[in-house]
């Protein structure tokens, strides 16, 4: 930890010449975002004041179409104390507790597809796809460097984050990423450290675009599969001496999940059009290129790479052994290139091109390697056999379309769908839609959005065949058929957004734990763990209803976030009947310049049989059906004191501040995180 407050110094120094540390002292001092004090001495006072843009934009890429939607940029007082919280900052997610351990959301329409290499999913914490990786443009060069911090020098974690954007010019812009987890964590084994470096550059001119990103991630996570006995947490009065979190024995010692990504992205396309004039005034007029047609091409390679490594695991945990050795190094692997070429017909060339038109044609290649012995598909007793690897391609072609209209103020709409028309996966198809209808009401204006798709989807090919030390399949899968509609009523005036959805699923994929009984004792039955990918043929239907209500009188906010939710199977796809996240703060600026939200939160959410995990492959999975715990009815409060001082967001947070008995557990055997101090900062910087 020494080593990260160490580099944020540095940074800081690096980035901070001498020169600026007065502007910046003065822009602190002032009442405005606009102006930075240039003078190096008071003896300068014939200068002119140095005027320094900070406008910047945000916004992410389709990764087919190459399409640009806004975001936001991540400068929000709001929820800044939970941004690093492992459960969300809304606390939806089930964890292990340590800072970007593996997690699943608890709400059902959150949850993301099961991607092709699925052992990246549990990461989104920490792991960026392309449809969220964020592209800049901005006028002035920005820094920001954001720094989170919890726990004491054998607990907690360190997280730092350092992002670099620049123009040149206003077409052109670059910038890098900097990200590091270390996270010793508050329980034995659990440790993770996580580095993710990543490059990108954009230019948008009238008829050439182009988007380009690399990324690449390392990550080290080491796995201690639960505590002994949940009782250290559930009746801490039962044992023979008081325990603090790092000395209550967990299950695994000596084992770890690592994986290494590298990802590029590269999206372009040519325009093309007219310039037509525009008037600005009686006087002046502009000349405005209208698109009218393009061609687009994007190419995205990924190689990833996942070892899970252990030694001296115990003789009962595990079923089955597959492979021989006395430890487990498992690595798996994928290399993956996808090209597509398209055309589009653009919206809003002249009064009858009302939405836009895009089609294009795609090809993907998938290579695959995992262990692989000379029995093949049995299991071993002892240390004797071979073991050597597998290796498998798969092709597919595909094509797509859509239809989209983004100008206007009243409709927005689009309709995506993509066929796999040969190859592994052929017969797959994803039809997707997109609208929403702005209502003027009550003085503001109200929207109502849709959501819907159908998808027929082949299983990922690691769903389909894995090998390894303790887990090994080679499924005859059908594909997983899903219908989905959802939708949202946003009311400003009221702070109300009500969102409901259902959807039916035939062949749900999911993970299952098939170990088996050890001891058959009623009262305490003994279980060892073996993980298997399966496939539920029937019907289930699930329903979810959510309210996000906020309330507000003078300085007083009480805002909550509620979601009911049901599944016509529960043992299959469990879910929370009920989850909640309630915060109640009061806003306020301290001498007219430092922003202050001071309040507490809770998370909540009903008892259910959550899933448990496998360290084996690192996924969630449904728990032993020969023993069964359920976790939740257990609030978890927290209070804060929440700062943004023009460039400079910091927060003071007391998590857990209710801790004592009780079933406080993200995850079966994975207890929440006891009470702690939370600090972080982030600070903005510009030329």
């Amino acid at each position: 930890m020494k080593f990260i407050r160490l580099l944020i110094v540095l940074l800081l120094l690096a980035f901070t010449p001498a020169v600026n540390a007065q502007r910046i002292v003065s822009e602190l001092e002032s009442n405005t975002d606009m102006r930075m004090d240039a003078r190096a001495d008071s003896s300068s006072t014939s200068k002119k004041d140095k005027i320094v843009p900070n406008d910047v934009r945000a916004w992410t890429v389709d990764e087919k179409y190459g399409n640009i939607f806004p975001t936001y940029v991540d400068t929000l007082q709001y929820l800044f104390m939970n941004s690093d919280l492992p459960e969300g900052d809304k606390g939806h997610y089930n964890t292990l507790g340590n800072v970007g351990s593996p997690r699943m959301s608890r709400i059902f329409m959150e949850r993301p597809t099961m991607s092709k290499f699925f052992f990246t999913d549990p990461y989104d914490m920490f792991f960026v796809d392309t449809e969220h990786f964020r592209f800049y443009n901005t006028k002035s060069p920005i820094m920001n460097v954001t720094y989170h911090w919890n726990g004491s020098k054998t607990t907690g974690s360190d997280h730092v984050k350092a992002i670099y954007t620049n123009n040149a010019g206003k077409r052109f812009n670059f910038g890098g990423k900097f990200d590091y987890i270390y996270g010793q964590g508050f329980y034995d084994n659990q440790s993770t450290s996580f580095m993710n470096a990543s490059a990108w550059a954009s230019y948008l001119a009238d008829k050439y675009n182009f988007h380009f990103y690399y990324q690449h991630n390392f990550m080290k996570q080491s796995e201690n599969g639960g505590i002994e006995d949940d009782e250290y947490i559930t009746n801490p009065e039962n044992m023979s001496q008081r325990y603090g979190s790092k000395d209550i024995p967990t299950v695994l010692s000596n084992t770890w999940n690592r994986q290494e990504h590298d990802l590029l992205f590269f999206n372009h396309h040519y325009n093309i059009g007219f310039y037509r004039e525009i008037e600005v005034d009686s006087v002046t007029t502009l000349e405005e290129f209208v698109p009218v047609s393009k061609v687009f091409h994007t190419l995205k390679l990924q190689n990833m790479m996942r070892n899970y490594k252990a030694y001296r695991e115990p003789t009962d945990y595990h079923s089955y052994t597959y492979l021989p050795g006395d430890s487990a190094q498992d690595v798996v692997r994928n290399f993956s290139v996808k090209n597509i070429v398209g055309l589009s017909l653009c919206e809003g060339f002249n009064k009858w091109a009302v939405f836009g038109l895009n089609a294009y044609i795609g090809y993907e290649y998938n290579r695959y390697s995992m262990p692989d012995s000379t029995t093949y598909g049995g299991y071993y007793t002892n240390t004797t056999g071979l073991i050597g690897r597998q290796q498998d391609t798969e092709h597919n072609i595909m094509v797509g379309g859509q239809i989209i209209r983004s100008q206007g103020n009243v409709m927005h709409y689009n309709v995506d769908a993509e066929f796999v028309l040969a190859g592994e996966d052929i017969g797959q198809f994803n039809i997707g839609g997109h609208a929403e209808v702005n209502i003027p009401l009550l003085g503001d204006t109200a929207q109502v959005a849709l959501n819907a798709y159908i998808k027929n989807s082949n299983p990922s090919y690691f769903f389909r065949h894995y090998h390894s030390k303790h887990a090994w399949w080679d499924n005859n899968t059908s594909k997983e058929f899903r219908q989905r509609i959802e939708g949202t009523i946003t009311i400003p005036h009221t702070n109300t957004i009500l969102t409901a959805g259902v959807e039916n699923i035939k062949n749900f994929c999911y993970f299952q734990n098939t170990g088996i009984l050890l001891n058959a004792d009623t009262n305490h039955p003994v279980v060892s763990n073996n993980v298997s990918a399966l496939q539920h043929s029937s019907n289930i239907q699930v329903i979810s209803l959510n309210l996000c209500q906020n309330f507000r009188l003078s300085i007083l906010h009480w805002d909550n976030d509620i979601t009911f939710q049901t599944t016509t199977n529960k043992d299959i796809l469990p879910l929370p009947t009920l989850s909640i996240y309630s915060n109640l703060y009061l806003r306020f600026k301290i001498a007219k310049v430092l922003k202050t939200e001071v309040g507490a939160d809770v998370r909540y959410f009903t008892k259910y049989y959550a899933p448990d995990y496998s360290p084996v492959i690192g996924m969630f999975m449904n728990q032993n059906t020969l023993k069964k715990e359920e976790i939740g009815n257990y609030p978890i409060l927290s209070a804060y004191a929440n700062f943004d001082l023009k460039r400079l967001r910091f927060y003071v947070q007391y998590y857990h501040a209710n801790q004592g008995s009780g079933h406080y557990f993200w995850a079966p055997h994975y207890p929440m995180n006891p009470s702690c101090v939370r600090f972080g900062l982030s600070w903005n910087f510009y030329d």
